[in-house]
């Protein structure tokens, strides 16, 4: 029976890593987290076309099944849930456990805020707790609940007892902490967003302990992720939490419905906000509904993205359109604390650590004096992100001396070191957001052009040259001619390779 069940749980698992039909890029940055030193992993010779370092499919299942390494996961719970929903949850919490994203956990019930302080909330905040212990170890795990000695009201902050739950955590158990302090000798409950930021706030001072940092901040709830005031009736799929937050803070208080469907989706973003900028910028947070578990979380854990694509282009805005009912079905947003974008001209530029970026991103040596000779002509903004994490290079172009002005994207590039964070669809939304009619040119044997296929409004192979004609807004066709002109005459910004 023992081993029937085993097979099962094993076998549910593999149908859900199947799902997440992850790319080679994303297989390799999840075995070099979780699995960085697995004999099956490491051999120097892999077939062409297949996953560098990865033997077979087999020893790819294998390695996914026996991290040798493992992250922390600081996990919401905000109830109440039905049966389903608890099952839900605690079987994604062992099946991310057996992946090697160990969770810490934090009870909530939206109710628990409001009640008076009695016996009986106390005793509902246990048993919904215990609710969620069981459902983990009916799925197969080991939960410890945690309500007493945990937390412990200093005079200026929350004092958390870390050894409570490294205990949990050394036993293989996913501790499941009651948000309930003590102070003056008596427990009381405590906003449980209150526990989650101390308990950051707290493993980001234990030098002394190892992979203690969350990799990822979850809130599982039933309400969703956060509401989209730019598409109406979906959720953010991704928010750069620096640049984004008071906008959708805005748009929250003016919408009536969204404080009736949401009503925490502001609480939750504010903690997640205050539990991020502790965090390095690698790690990020989720808010995913029951209904969505266990996919959209194991999804991101392998692919380390967000389920949908926000600079994906939506053409039909209507409220219940067919497009806007096809955007990020899991309903789950992803957070990272992101960076700030700025906005500059030619004159306003850092040139060597631009020139550092684009060479780092497009592993070239850059032909700087053309370049910029061109750059300082033409240049019309460059959006920059951050310490020069990112760059998008637009420039004003003409077919001819007495064409109209169109506008090129000259340079698109990430950082090595920022890649995978959210930066490459902040830095896409934001240029379309500033330029609704645009056209860019790339190799025909660019990897990336899948990417540009999918965001792009029309293309053309332009006929006896190496390069693919793209272009956004609904406005291009009319202009492939000039748009032909101007991608063909465009001088390599980069030096031949030796």
């Amino acid at each position: 029976m023992i081993l029937l069940f085993i097979f099962t749980w094993k076998k549910e698992l593999l149908v859900n890593l199947i799902s997440t039909s992850p790319s080679k890029r994303e297989v390799r940055h999840f075995l070099k987290r979780f699995v960085p030193e697995h004999p099956a992993t490491l051999s120097s010779e892999s077939r062409q076309g297949s996953v560098p370092g990865v033997k077979s499919p087999k020893d790819f299942v294998n390695a996914l099944l026996t991290p040798s390494t493992h992250q922390i996961s600081l996990t919401k719970v905000e109830g109440p849930f039905d049966r389903h929903g608890w099952e839900a949850t605690g079987s994604t919490l062992l099946k991310l456990q057996k992946l090697g994203l160990l969770s810490i956990v934090v009870t909530d019930n939206p109710a628990w805020r409001n009640d008076p302080l009695s016996a009986e909330l106390i005793q509902c905040m246990i048993r919904e707790t215990m609710t969620l212990v069981q459902a983990i170890e009916t799925a197969g795990g080991r939960a410890r609940p945690i309500y007493g000695g945990l937390l412990e009201q200093g005079t200026n902050a929350l004092h958390i007892n870390f050894e409570f739950i490294q205990s949990a955590l050394d036993h293989q158990q996913i501790p499941v902490v009651v948000p309930m302090v003590v102070h003056k000798g008596l427990q009381r409950p405590i906003d449980a967003n209150e526990v989650m930021v101390a308990i950051t706030q707290t493993l980001t001072n234990i030098p002394l302990i190892t992979n203690t940092l969350p990799a990822r901040v979850v809130v599982i709830n039933q309400e969703g992720g956060i509401p989209n005031h730019e598409r109406p009736g979906t959720a953010h799929s991704l928010v750069n939490v620096q640049e984004e937050y008071h906008s959708i803070v805005d748009a929250y208080k003016e919408n009536t419905v969204w404080q009736a469907s949401h009503p925490n989706s502001i609480h939750n973003l504010t903690m997640l906000r205050d539990c991020l900028v502790c965090l390095p910028s690698t790690s990020s947070a989720l808010i995913v509904p029951t209904c969505s578990l266990p996919k959209a979380l194991i999804t991101n854990l392998i692919t380390d993205k967000p389920l949908y694509s926000s600079s994906l282009p939506i053409n039909d805005l209507r409220s219940g359109s067919i497009e806007l009912q096809s955007v990020n079905q899991s309903h789950t947003t992803v957070l990272r604390h992101g960076t700030k974008i700025h906005s500059y001209t030619y004159e306003q530029l850092d040139l060597p650590r631009l020139t550092k970026l684009l060479e780092a991103s497009f592993q070239k040596t850059l032909d700087q004096e053309s370049f910029y000779h061109r750059l300082s002509c033409d240049l019309d903004c460059a959006i920059i992100a951050g310490e020069y994490e990112g760059a998008v290079l637009m420039t004003r172009e003409r077919a001819q001396s007495k064409s109209p002005v169109r506008y090129y994207l000259d340079k698109f590039a990430i950082a090595p070191t920022s890649q995978g964070i959210g930066l490459t669809d902040i830095l896409w939304r934001r240029m379309c957001d500033a330029y609704p009619e645009f056209l860019w040119r790339s190799r025909q044997d660019n990897g990336v052009n899948k990417w540009y296929f999918e965001r792009s409004n029309g293309f053309l192979r332009l006929q006896t040259t190496q390069w693919v004609l793209f272009w956004y807004g609904a406005k291009g066709q009319r202009h492939t001619k000039e748009y032909s002109a101007i991608a063909s005459s465009i001088p390599a910004s980069f030096l031949p390779r030796l």
